[in-house]
């Protein structure tokens, strides 16, 4: 650098030794000829020879040097500038010798240039930054123009352009304007010599000598990290392949890298321009010991901005190599802090797991974001007091841009004597909620390989400590440092090893930055360590103390002061509620390891944890209840409300596994008393504890879902949801908790149903719905609350509520239902209370082992639902409802009345079996014996005794008796008849008179008068019972079977004709409905390093390619069933078989849908999981039942009776089964993915498996839910959900990406989810009815095409008739 400066000022003009007049004559008497003949083509030169030509040059050399007062300067430059392009192309008025050999010339054209840029008087004034741009953009010009550049041409130019930015840059005072476009032209024209001369080793050294003093310039770190990006994203291409993406930069960065320039000089020329502005740490070095006053006055108050710019450029490069791309969707806002230089730093804006993009994957094209994609308005970081906002930039009208948006174009300012430096913010997303998804790409590097690049500066900036006041100002630079740290060891891959040095290094810099508590650093720290504690980090555990006691101070602290003005405080809580989803399973999970590590010289003495991580679970817990209740962020909320069924299930399972082990203790010797006492208290106090935290949470949720939450439908959706997976877990606690938790809930229903007509939508009727269903999930979970006559009437008051639209008691008054007018809140409501009331029906006071699955076939014993079958019974229709089916047993058959009956109503099928006894079975003989006497013989004394009885119906004594007024009331009979009835009665009295004639008669044979003894007659042996059925249930009255006259509308008792054609085939598919929701979910596995859906399939088909845990977690999800059974069983389920025995030696194929699945069954939801294989039907796995059975009929070997067979194709042995037909019929799918690797997921082969299917649209991608479950080393379980997320009902719980749950809880959080899933799909479509609502559809049509509309005489004959 030293012999490059000192060749520059080496050359001195011979007109500097006369006087100063002299030397300006001679300049402008020969300069001006010159510039007249510049730009006119008929004009030569004046200059013909070698020594003419050089003698100029030292005369204009010397012009140069002159002061700017006249055009003499000027119009040097002029012809400098001129003379240049002399290697681009020959002009008449370029001298002949210059257009012979202009590499010569050109060379000492740049060495004399030189001397325009040296240090002068009016270096400020226009005329003279005019001059320089003037130079600067011919240069630009020769370099893109010119292609005879010779090598020392280049080198010459080189050295050119180092010497002027020296002579700019070297001062340690502020540059002057000039120097961003000076930087500009140096790194174009150096990257240009790169591909077509590449500089010389000495070349590179001098270069990085002089940058290194200019680091303290901002221009300096402004264009070296426009190359180092430029270059980078030339060189990831080459080093990954182009499935790797792409780092895209703006047209005109991309622009300073030739196109021409080779592979190999790419690689070369990253590496050294990397490289060339040393380490960034050395700016904070050499201000360290300097003063405040030193520092103003040498300008070294732009040193931070300078070092946090240059932290920004490797924190971008870091990115790139992570395969991680910040998306720009906003315009940069350029702010200036009181610091000096440094801009307001929007940390979420490039996060891996907080607002980044990534590039695309095979199914990130159909997948939307998971999340809510809806714009906060709060989002943007407030502007503090102290920021000083320039000119807000116009609006943008595209659409948002991967590409980085280019540099604003270069403004100087001549009045202002100091430069103020503001570099482009990083973009931010609108949502974060959506950004769990955006992954770094799988072909990233290794760790490693990327902290032997960048490690040493971002270490030695995360730890650089000043003892002046002033270190706060370095802060923005140094959380710069420590979020890309964590941001690098968060995309840790699954099974990558990293370096001790570098993770115990990483450990010191947490526990230091998180101690210091620098509200920059730790918000740093915060938002970009979401995935942390969920990567399999070796020894991260160690800093869950720290990590917890900042998560206190940012959780717990409503205004968080501190921190307001530097990030937005919405996004760094989710960012710590992403952190705390990933630690609640920890202490329960790690409660026996010890700490192998002692940290109490680095902890403070709250941190310290007492022997292992059990005593945290306190404060965790504590610290997730107080979040709740300081959060006001509607999807923050949402993360901590999912996290709560994780927390409470797992310590109720702590809690019950304890108690299972404590019983087998108390059934061992007693050899271990001791022991055995001991741990009975520790588990009747985990027990207590989970019980104790089960009522927290349903005390703060019922609490807050009445008050604070109501008027926040995704919050309450999320609540009620999260209410009824509690209500699935079981704890010992007082019926009156859960009676709380009813009451709330109806409280609720009664707050939304009463609101204004105007608030009424779609979006309130779909939360009343959703109350109603958590309403039965608490109600069939826990029938004995029927039981409390409070809990029913309130009950059934909601259930009023929602069929009429309002309540009989309101207030004083009361109003009779019949007087009441249906005006329900929608139909959607009506529905759903209709739902909860025949739950009530079903549990309130519910008989145990109640058949409700047999039909007429197995009432009959035969196997086929057959005309000749139906004829057997009866069918009436009640209310137009229900359809009862009943048959009467033959008269050999029965000793008593006794009727089967088959019911059909909207909440399914019963049958009953019913006889008639009128003692108890017990008392059956003795009844029988009284009613039938033995016979007795008649003496003959009292054989021929006559007793004549005269019968009197009147008192003889009542005419003596004086009649009064009374006796009047009441008419003669005589007086009331009329003439109609006086016929009838004289033929009574004909008849009567006729009657007596016949009895006076004596008897004309010879048999004697005698009284014999009264017995009572035989029992009968043939019933009419149908009639004595009806006729009891107060179901056959005068009312009940009039016809009301009115078209179209039945009486509340008719008959229905089974004789008709297609009868049976309608029962038949009315009982293939199913009376409970039925769902569906595929469970695939996927091995690291799969590619493809055959892959996939065939991992399950032997237990040696899955993980052992794989079929633990199947077997949580439920039972195994085989198809086609479902008809012929019970609540019992005798179908269900022992799990270990059905696997066999499959992984998990024997579920394949084509004999055995796996069901997860409740009185409210039917779930079956299926496990598909290669030796399922490929085209049909994900078919929907019509897909399927339309393919059936194209193969004539395939049976298409209803009789169950094995078969290779699940979907037609799925159709045969009562609800098995709602598997394929959702045109939403739910895919669990187990994934050995975590990188794999963003390369999961769903359009392969969409395609198989043959049904892949447009839209089929957007209805597929994908819930990916990786395995970590702890244990535990990181969840990545990927989901549609179209509408405004938020987040659904409990599994949410990013979120980590334990083994204990693993299936019944994802059966909870896919219930959840299934039931946000229904309340979003319109078309998705309730079973019961079906059921019900499908019942009046069998009323509407096959009622019997009988006479009243005719349907009373039919009773008396089998």
């Amino acid at each position: 650098m030293d012999e490059s400066l000192a060749a520059a000022q080496g050359h001195v003009s011979a007109l500097s030794c006369f006087p100063p007049s002299v030397g300006r004559d001679v300049a402008v008497a020969v300069v001006k000829p010159l510039a007249a003949g510049l730009g006119n083509p008929n004009t030569h030169s004046l200059l013909r020879t070698d020594r003419q030509v050089k003698w100029t040059m030292e005369v204009l050399c010397y012009g140069l040097t002159l002061p700017l007062d006249r055009d003499t300067v000027k119009l040097c430059v002029d012809v400098y500038t001129d003379w240049l392009m002399a290697l681009v192309f020959h002009r008449s008025s370029t001298p002949p010798p210059i257009n012979r050999d202009p590499n010569l010339y050109v060379q000492k054209i740049l060495r004399h240039l030189y001397f325009l840029f040296l240090p002068r008087s009016d270096q400020e004034s226009p005329v003279y930054l005019t001059l320089c741009q003037q130079v600067l953009s011919a240069v630009r010009s020769l370099v893109r123009k010119s292609s005879m550049m010779s090598r020392e041409t280049w080198e010459t130019l080189l050295h050119f352009l180092l010497r002027i930015n020296h002579a700019m840059l070297a001062p340690p005072t502020a540059a002057g304007v000039l120097s961003d476009l000076s930087m500009a032209v140096f790194l174009e024209v150096w990257l240009q010599s790169c591909s077509q001369c590449f500089p010389s080793r000495l070349l590179w050294q001098t270069c990085r000598q002089m940058l290194h003093s200019w680091k303290h310039q901002p221009a300096v770190v402004e264009q070296w990290s426009r190359g180092t990006a430029a270059l980078t994203s030339r060189l990831l291409p080459l080093v990954f392949g182009s499935s790797f993406p792409p780092f895209k930069v703006s047209d005109e960065d991309a622009a300073l890298v030739p196109a021409a320039m080779g592979d190999r000089h790419v690689s070369h020329t990253w590496f050294r321009f990397l490289h060339m502005f040393s380490n960034p740490v050395d700016l904070v070095r050499s201000a360290s010991g300097a003063s405040q006053d030193e520092v103003l006055k040498t300008g070294d108050d732009q040193l931070p901005g300078i070092f946090f710019r240059a932290m920004r450029g490797v924190n971008e490069l870091v990115n790139a190599f992570l395969g991680v791309a910040v998306v720009n969707r906003e315009q940069p806002e350029q702010l200036q802090l009181n610091t000096g230089i440094t801009t307001r730093i929007h940390f979420r804006d490039r996060l891996p797991s907080l607002g980044v993009s990534v590039s695309q994957s095979p199914f990130r094209d159909h997948l939307p974001a998971h999340g809510l994609l809806r714009p906060r308005s709060g989002s943007a970081p407030p502007t503090p007091v102290n920021i000083h906002v320039t000119d807000p930039p116009p609006p943008r009208t595209s659409p948002p841009s991967q590409k980085r948006e280019p540099k604003a174009p270069y403004k100087f300012s001549l009045t202002s004597s100091s430069r103020h430096y503001s570099s482009l913010l990083p973009p931010f997303p609108l949502s974060l909620c959506s950004s769990l998804q955006h992954l770094p790409h799988p072909l990233r590097c290794n760790l490693d390989s990327l902290l032997h690049l960048f490690g040493s500066w971002l270490f030695d900036a995360a730890l650089i400590t000043t003892d002046s006041n002033l270190s706060e100002r370095w802060a923005a630079g140094r959380a710069e440092a420590c979020g890309t740290l964590c941001r690098i060891f968060t995309c840790k891959k699954t099974a990558e090893n990293i370096l001790s040095v570098y993770l115990s290094r990483f450990y010191l810099v947490l526990l230091q930055s998180l101690q210091e508590a620098c509200p920059l650093v730790v918000a740093s720290i915060l938002l970009n360590s979401t995935g942390l504690f969920c990567c399999d980090l070796k020894g991260i555990n160690l800093l869950l103390p720290t990590f917890i006691s900042v998560l206190e101070s940012v959780l717990l602290d409503r205004d968080l002061i501190k921190f307001k003005g530097l990030v937005s405080l919405v996004d760094l809580r989710q960012a710590s509620i992403f952190i705390l989803l990933s630690l609640l399973p920890l202490p329960l999970q790690l409660r026996s390891v010890q700490s192998q590590v002692s940290l109490a010289g680095k902890l403070p003495a709250s941190d310290v944890t007492g022997g292992n991580f059990l005593c945290l679970k306190h404060r965790l817990f504590s610290l997730l209840i107080g979040a709740l209740q300081t959060e006001t962020d509607t999807c923050n909320i949402q993360l901590l409300l999912s996290a709560m069924l994780n927390v409470v299930h797992d310590s109720a399972a702590v809690a019950a596994a304890g108690s299972l082990q404590q019983e087998m203790e108390s059934q061992s010797k007693r050899t271990g008393r001791t022991r055995r006492n001991s741990g009975t208290t520790s588990f009747s106090g985990q027990s207590d504890a989970a019980a104790v935290l089960w009522v927290h949470m349903v005390h703060f949720l019922t609490r807050r879902l009445t008050s604070q939450w109501r008027n926040d439908s995704a919050v309450c959706l999320l609540a009620l949801e999260v209410l009824g997976g509690l209500a699935k877990v079981e704890v010992q606690v007082e019926d009156m908790e859960r009676r709380r938790v009813v009451s709330s809930v109806c409280t609720y229903i009664v707050f939304q149903c009463s609101r204004p007509p105007p608030l009424h939508s779609k979006d309130l009727h779909s939360i009343i719905v959703a109350a109603f269903f958590c309403l039965n999930i608490w109600l069939t979970r826990h029938p004995a609350l029927l039981n409390q006559q409070e809990c029913l009437s309130e009950v059934l008051e909601i259930v009023e509520l929602g069929i009429s639209g309002s309540k009989s008691r309101q207030k004083q008054e009361v109003k009779w239902k019949e007087e009441k007018e249906l005006n329900p809140a929608s139909l959607r409501v009506k529905e759903a209370a209709e739902a909860t009331l025949n739950c009530v029906m079903q549990v309130s006071g519910a008989c145990t082992n109640v058949d409700r699955s047999l039909n007429e076939d197995a009432v009959i014993g035969s196997y086929c639902l057959t005309d000749s079958n139906l004829k057997k019974f009866r069918y009436f229709v009640l209310e137009s409802s229900v359809i009862l089916g009943l048959l009467e047993p033959e008269p050999e058959q029965a000793q008593s009345p006794s009727l089967m009956v088959v019911i059909r109503g909207p909440s399914g099928c019963n049958s009953w079996s019913l006889q008639l006894h009128l003692l108890p079975r017990s008392g059956q003989a003795l009844t029988q014996n009284i009613l039938i006497p033995e016979k007795r013989s008649v003496t003959p004394e009292v054989s021929g005794t006559q007793c004549g009885v005269k019968h009197h119906l009147i008192p003889e004594n009542i005419k003596r008796f004086p009649s009064v007024k009374a006796d009047q009331s009441i008419p003669a009979l005589h007086n009331t008849v009329t003439h109609e009835v006086q016929q009838q009665l004289d033929y009574l009295q004909a008849a009567l008179k006729t009657q007596n004639q016949i009895e006076t008669q004596p008897r004309g044979c010879g048999h004697s008068g005698i009284m014999t003894t009264c017995r009572p007659p035989l029992p009968v042996s043939n019933f009419q019972v149908t009639r004595l059925f009806l006729s009891h249930l107060g179901l056959l009255t005068p009312e009940s079977v009039k016809d009301p006259g009115i078209n179209g509308i039945l009486a509340p008792l008719a008959s229905l004709d089974s004789s008709l054609p297609g009868f049976s085939e309608k029962l038949r598919c009315l009982d293939q409905l199913p009376s409970r929701t039925c769902e569906s979910a595929f469970v695939l596995y996927m091995r690291a390093g799969q590619r493809t859906a055959t892959e996939i399939l065939r991992n399950v088909e032997n237990y040696r390619n899955v993980q052992i845990n794989f079929l633990d977690f199947l077997s949580s999800l439920g039972q195994p069933e085989e198809v086609g059974r479902q008809q012929q069983v019970g609540g019992a389920n005798p179908s269900s078989s022992d799990f270990a025995a059905v696997l066999s030696d499959s992984g998990g194929a024997v579920f394949d849908g084509r004999r055995f699945v796996l069901k997860s069954t409740d009185a409210l939801m039917d779930i079956t999981f299926i496990v598909p294989s290669t030796q399922t039907c490929t085209g049909d796995w994900l078919k929907s039942s019509e897909e399927a059975s339309s393919s059936n009929q194209n193969h004539p070997d395939v049976r298409s009776d209803s009789t169950p067979k094995s078969t290779s194709c699940p979907a037609e042995g799925m159709k045969s089964c009562c609800c098995f037909s709602e598997v394929f019929d959702s045109k939403s799918k739910i895919l669990i993915v187990w994934a050995e690797c975590f990188e794999d997921i963003e390369r999961f082969p769903l359009s392969d498996l969409l395609s198989e299917t043959r049904t892949q649209t447009e839209n089929s991608a957007s209805n597929v839910h994908l819930l990916f479950i990786h395995p970590l080393k702890t244990g535990l379980y990181r969840i990545c959900f990927h989901g549609n997320v179209s509408s405004k009902l938020g987040l659904v719980a409990p599994l949410v990406s990013g979120s980590v749950v334990s083994r204990r809880s693993l299936g019944f959080l994802v059966t909870e989810m896919v219930i959840n899933c299934c039931h946000r799909r229904r309340l979003e479509r319109d078309s998705a009815p309730p079973p019961h609502v079906r059921r019900k559809h499908m019942i009046n049509d069998i009323i509407l095409h096959y009622s019997s509309r009988r006479s009243e005489p005719a349907f009373y004959s039919g009773l008396f008739h089998r």
